[in-house]
């Protein structure tokens, strides 16, 4: 088990060959243009509010709010205050059932 903390500043905190989480920081107004990745992403804000948008997906998100992606899927962010979030990035590998189930 390993402990990692945000710095209060954009930057990688944890990087492996299939996850990298990333500490983002965007002040009041700073805006993110759309933009997608090949992994599966989650999103989880640790202070501040920010207005998230893909397709079909418009919403404000802040502590208690968590965004989920599926890989290549359109995003923007926006920060209405000053924001800090973690984002996870993961490319995940098939579930493999075991011989004899349905």
């Amino acid at each position: 088990m390993q402990l990692y903390q945000g710095t209060g500043t954009t930057g990688h905190i944890f990087q492996a060959s299939n996850q990298t989480i990333t500490n983002l920081v965007l002040a009041r107004g700073q805006r993110l243009a759309s933009h997608h990745v090949p992994y599966t992403v989650v999103v989880v804000p640790v202070r501040g509010r920010i207005q998230f948008t893909g397709a079909d997906f418009d919403q404000e998100i802040y502590p208690g709010k968590v965004v989920r992606m599926q890989p290549d899927e359109a995003h923007a962010l926006y920060a209405l205050e000053d924001s800090e979030l973690m984002v996870v990035k993961s490319a995940l590998v098939p579930a493999v059932k075991p011989a004899g189930l349905k």
